[in-house]
């Protein structure tokens, strides 16, 4: 046992631990130097990040040197520190005693207020290289375990895939049928902090190119940028025996993609839209990967968001909440059954964070309404805004064709009032 690596304290064999998923994405809670935080799980990296600049001071970083990072996104190089020898503690029982951090200075990546969850950091290959890994998104839990003792059951349900690996990030091999029927092998990054279901490299390969039918639209937020590019779909991703139809694609623009064309023979991404179909065993010490359906989410249909609007916290307002109190000596009454019950009503102020509109798509139903960038948003439906969570709103979007979405928004102190339906490009 090697300080720079993770181990499960007490010698144990093996550590369960709840996760909190989030637009499919997994959250644990992770200790930095007795600190408390929360970090999104994510095979796409190698190295431990923390992206919450705010916290910096209260985590007592040791060994601290100032570089610079280049990531996924359209803009430049980010300012970053590199810190050694902290302890890390997962959940309960994981420890690691000697390890790297990656805090990412500046205010441009902010994963939280896309999520409408406090989110820290990432953390991904430093972990996985230790243990063999189960995650079942079914009853949200990831157990891991000591690769010197894990023992393999039958499993005639299951598909084992091998998993290659560059810079402890794994990838593997799948066939990609395109709507012209052509089937291409496609190499991809296996990729757990994506929401989206699957991502391709045009060019890559002379058949990965975008289908006839596309649309242009906001794909995510990198570390040095936002993402865009085509939203397409595929007949079929074929993970050996498993095959999923009508799978949904995004082909990010290559100017986001400096940093992961370099891999040459990469053809995209695998992401979590797919991976929560399944109950997975991901074994990095032996390279395979383990797949067996899940029935929760495995027949679900691949959809898109049909609104057009992207939405993310931004700030706070002050809400005015009405609350009701009774007296016995005021003049407002009402009588129920022989009995007279006497009230007041008087009035609360309190902050709720404010949800405005970051992105909209060109032509979709929420352009074609009048809505704008920048607008915010004070009523779903009828219901405060404030009375959902950010999950639930952006969950509305992708529900179902023609349904009605009502929007109250502000803009620039004025209040407006918009209705639009749902609506499938194909």
């Amino acid at each position: 046992m090697a300080q720079s690596n993770f181990y499960i304290k007490d010698n144990s064999y093996s550590y369960a631990m709840p996760f909190k998923m989030v637009n499919n994405l997994m959250i644990i809670p992770v200790y930095v130097n007795g600190k408390k935080l929360s970090f999104l799980l994510d095979t796409g990296v190698s190295s431990t990040i923390i992206l919450n600049v705010k916290i910096k001071d209260s985590l007592k970083l040791k060994n601290i040197e100032k570089i610079k990072i280049q990531g996924l996104g359209d803009g430049d190089f980010v300012d970053a520190i590199k810190s050694t020898n902290n302890f890390i503690q997962v959940g309960d029982n994981i420890l690691n005693r000697n390890h790297k951090i990656f805090l990412i200075l500046g205010k441009g990546f902010n994963l939280s207020n896309r999520m409408g969850e406090e989110i820290h950091g990432i953390i991904g290959g430093d972990l996985f290289k230790d243990f063999i890994v189960k995650i079942n998104y079914t009853s949200k839990r990831i157990t891991f375990y000591s690769p010197k003792v894990y023992k393999y059951k039958k499993c005639r349900k299951c598909e084992t895939l091998p998993l290659s690996f560059l810079y402890q990030k794994p990838y593997l091999f799948a066939n990609t049928i395109m709507p012209d029927s052509s089937n291409i092998k496609t190499k991809l990054l296996i990729d757990s902090g994506g929401s989206d279901a699957l991502w391709l490299f045009e060019n890559k390969d002379k058949n990965v190119k975008a289908p006839q039918k596309y649309f242009l639209d906001y794909l995510g937020q990198g570390l040095n940028g936002n993402i865009y590019g085509k939203r397409s779909r595929v007949s079929s991703l074929n993970l050996g025996k498993f095959h999923l139809k009508d799978i949904t694609v995004a082909f990010p623009d290559t100017t986001s993609l400096s940093t992961s064309m370099l891999h040459h023979s990469r053809h995209g991404t695998i992401g979590a839209e797919t991976l929560k179909r399944f109950h997975l065993i991901i074994d990095y010490p032996n390279k395979k990967i383990t797949f067996k359906k899940n029935s929760k989410y495995f027949n679900e249909a691949f959809n898109y968001n049909m609104s057009g609007i992207e939405i993310a916290y931004s700030g706070q307002m002050l809400v005015k909440e009405q609350k009701l109190h009774n007296y016995s000596n005021n003049n407002n009454s009402k009588t129920y059954n022989g009995v007279t019950i006497e009230y007041e009503y008087n009035y609360v102020f309190s902050f709720k964070p404010s949800v405005q509109i970051t992105n909209i798509r060109k032509d979709s139903p929420a352009d074609l309404a009048g809505i704008k960038v920048g607008d915010f948003i004070m009523e779903l439906n009828g219901k405060p805004v404030y009375t959902y969570s950010l999950q639930e709103m952006v969950h509305l979007f992708y529900e179902k064709e023609g349904k009605e979405i009502k929007l109250l928004v502000e803009r620039n102190f004025t209040r407006y009032h918009f209705n639009f339906k749902l609506k499938k490009i194909f």
